[in-house]
């Protein structure tokens, strides 16, 4: 049976349902004052823990890949998960919790025999019907100079990429969360292609004035990496998957529910609001 690993990034105490598969991480472990019981932490072994401020679910990864064996890696926010519907329409539902129940009910138990299948597994891309590199530039503390910088790294070092790089910065469907479940021969190509290039990034950078939120840089930028990545690579077995974002506030959750019944995720409509409200 395949040795699968399932990662769930958490920056601070959160409840992960003690299920098969699931593994807790303490993130940015090196920056906390306390470790979290019964957490795994990525400050152990090799690792970049110290450099979570800015690598954000980054820094697990990393320390997967230099200190995890497993045949199947794969790698949850505490309120983001993929779960196994292929019939799903939406690009993401929300509930409640990560609990038990619901994890069963959005069939969780399908993950050990449906993740050998392929050799990755992502998250449904999300059409945000403009460019990628026009949503990034748009987006909320992100910097278009930071993505023109590592798209000249990443061409510098691997001119290979550059029908890929074109092709998916061009498109308009987005890969986000750093959300994935991989094998392990293809997580760790993947990290052997990224990491050296956000080193390299960071070398180059400059984030003079930047506050806490644009200072996560580097994992919004391995967002539209990733999504280069697997454009690159589309000879491998591959699946996209829904997300299930978790939202404990009830009457926020209520507000988020009603939002996306009248808007769905990935439509033009719920596009053309957004592009208003700027």
């Amino acid at each position: 049976m395949a040795e699968i690993r399932l990662m769930v990034s958490c920056h601070q105490m959160e409840e992960v349902p003690p299920l098969p598969l699931l593994r807790p991480i303490q993130v940015g472990a090196a920056l906390s004052s306390e470790p979290f019981p019964g957490f795994l932490q990525d400050d152990t072994g090799e690792n970049i823990s110290h450099k979570n401020r800015s690598y954000c679910e980054l820094t697990a990864q990393y320390w997967a890949w230099k200190n995890l064996t497993a045949d199947h890696y794969g790698f949850f926010h505490y309120r983001r998960y993929l779960y196994p519907d292929r019939r799903a329409k939406r690009p993401y539902r929300i509930e409640r919790a990560a609990a038990p129940e619901v994890l069963e009910r959005l069939g969780y138990g399908d993950f050990p025999e449906l993740i050998p299948q392929y050799d990755l597994l992502l998250p449904r891309g999300e059409d945000m019907h403009i460019p990628v590199w026009e949503h990034y530039a748009q987006a909320p503390h992100h910097h278009e100079k930071d993505l023109k910088l590592a798209v000249e790294l990443l061409l510098d070092a691997h001119p290979e990429y550059r029908a890929a790089a074109e092709t998916y910065l061009a498109g308009s469907r987005c890969y986000f969360g750093n959300i994935f479940i991989a094998r392990r021969a293809v997580f760790f190509d993947y990290c052997s292609w990224l990491f050296p290039l956000l080193e390299e990034f960071d070398r180059w950078a400059d984030l003079t004035g930047y506050g806490p939120q644009e200072q996560r840089v580097d994992g919004y930028l391995a967002e539209r990496l990733l999504g280069i990545w697997v454009t690159a690579h589309r000879d491998l077995r591959q699946l996209e998957l829904p997300r299930v974002h978790f939202i404990g506030d009830a009457k926020e959750r209520r507000k988020k529910k009603i939002v996306n019944f009248l808007l769905p995720p990935g439509s033009l409509r719920r596009s053309r609001i957004k592009r208003l409200k700027r």
